[in-house]
């Protein structure tokens, strides 16, 4: 079944742009690697034997999602990397689950980059939200589908901001079928701001789990700019929707 992009005909431009990566298997990366500055474009994988500590939940339920980090291209890592100041990231274990579990896509299935054509870029120039894409391109020989929210933790480069584990949006997402060589996409939502300094966050990496798995894609974060902190509240500006949102 071909896949379904929404938000067309932006985002077919800007999955087209969409930055290329591997998934190449090795050890886990330590809490230095996380710092978000110093971290080289791919990050290293390993495979999970638990479920990940933090906020994120397996489940598809309300609660914040996790994720993982890094660059314009990125590997698969495992999700109990260790995050700067020695707090455990999330393993982000995204949402709802996707039909019949022999059938949803699997990391090793996927391969993931942020969107970069167009106006899928994030105005991080503002104080207002805006958005980033990422896309998911089933890589694997056979059809799977993904559901629900993806897991997202961010890495900040700044002394400050240690690891934050986004929110999950109100947003209901359907089921998307991916057929091989087809892509689909999320969104992140970002409370931008033009304010530095304390109160700021500054995405260095991002950790990509898709849903109902615990291996995550490790990208740095290619848009600069700074968010405003709110990993603490309740109902935060930066939040993860669901996929095909």
């Amino acid at each position: 079944m071909t896949a379904q992009l929404n938000r067309a005909p932006r985002r077919i431009a800007a999955l087209l742009a969409v930055t290329a990566i591997g998934l190449g298997a090795a050890a886990c990366s330590s809490s230095s690697d996380d710092k978000a500055a110093g971290t080289n474009d791919s990050s290293t994988a390993a495979s999970s034997d638990g479920a990940a500590s933090g906020k994120s939940t397996a489940d598809g339920s309300d609660s914040s999602s996790g994720s993982d980090g890094s660059g314009s291209g990125g590997t698969a890592v495992n999700g109990g990397t260790k995050a700067p100041g020695g707090s455990s990231s999330t393993g982000g274990n995204g949402g709802a689950a996707a039909g019949a579990a022999s059938s949803r896509c699997h990391t090793t299935d996927l391969k993931a980059a942020f969107a970069t054509g167009g106006d899928a870029v994030p105005n991080m120039k503002s104080d207002e939200q805006t958005q980033a894409s990422v896309a998911f391109t089933n890589i694997g020989k056979g059809t799977c589908t993904l559901t629900g929210f993806p897991g997202v933790d961010m890495v900040g480069n700044q002394a400050s901001d240690g690891t934050w584990s986004l929110e999950r949006s109100s947003k209901k997402g359907t089921t998307i079928s991916l057929s091989p060589g087809d892509t689909t996409d999320f969104t992140i939502t970002l409370g931008a701001t033009t304010e530095t300094g304390s109160g700021t966050f500054e995405p260095g990496l991002v950790r990509i789990t898709p849903p109902n798995e615990k291996s995550q894609f490790s990208l740095k974060w290619p848009f600069g700019g700074v968010i405003t902190k709110q990993d603490g509240a309740t109902h935060s500006a930066t939040y993860v929707n669901p996929i095909g949102s």
